[in-house]
């Protein structure tokens, strides 16, 4: 979609009332390690072969996520990062604005656009407080490990791993939540 560079600045966030498109259509969201503790209890955590090796979290089926009951989240109070901050998307070093959203329009609060911006605003999430560091330090523990092919999920190639320390502890005990997401 091309958004002309002057209107950018008018781009506005309605709300989601009403709307759970992004609990159906969203795959995955990346992670870094500090965001392995807080996902965890609900998502399956894996790592998934891109043009790298990155951890990812489960978001949905083939159909929703899992927690979407009468189109409202069930576990509202703790969902992930990736679902606090949307219509914004992490993707490590980037933060993309998805502009298919249907909150995101000419109505509602104007959507910051800018880092300073993007900071003070409600879609801000502390993990992208030194998110370029956290990234090495992810990607350092991530090539020390020894990666178990899982699945290809949407021509994706997942991996496990044998648990070496506390980040792969967390994440096996996540795998307990795959039986959500594949049958």
């Amino acid at each position: 979609m091309y958004v002309d560079i002057k209107s950018i600045e008018l781009i506005k966030f309605n709300n989601c009332n009403g709307c759970s498109e992004c609990c159906k259509n969203k795959l995955m969201a990346p992670l870094v390690l500090e965001d392995f503790e807080k996902v965890y209890k609900y998502f399956p955590i894996l790592i998934a072969k891109f043009d790298i090796l990155k951890p990812v979290m489960l978001l949905s089926n083939e159909t929703a996520c899992p927690y979407l009951r009468n189109d409202k989240c069930s576990i509202y109070e703790n969902r992930p990062p990736a679902c606090k901050i949307y219509p914004y998307s992490p993707w490590y070093d980037d933060i993309l604005l998805d502009l298919s959203c249907k909150g995101v329009g000419v109505e509602g609060e104007i959507l910051p656009l800018t880092e300073e911006g993007f900071k003070v605003s409600k879609f801000y999430e502390e993990r992208f407080e030194n998110i370029t560091s956290k990234i090495k330090t992810t990607t350092k523990w991530l090539n020390k490990q020894t990666l178990n092919f899982y699945k290809t999920y949407h021509d994706i190639k997942l991996f496990t791993l044998k648990p070496q320390d506390i980040y792969g502890e967390i994440m096996q005990i996540s795998l307990t939540h795959l039986y959500k997401y594949f049958h």
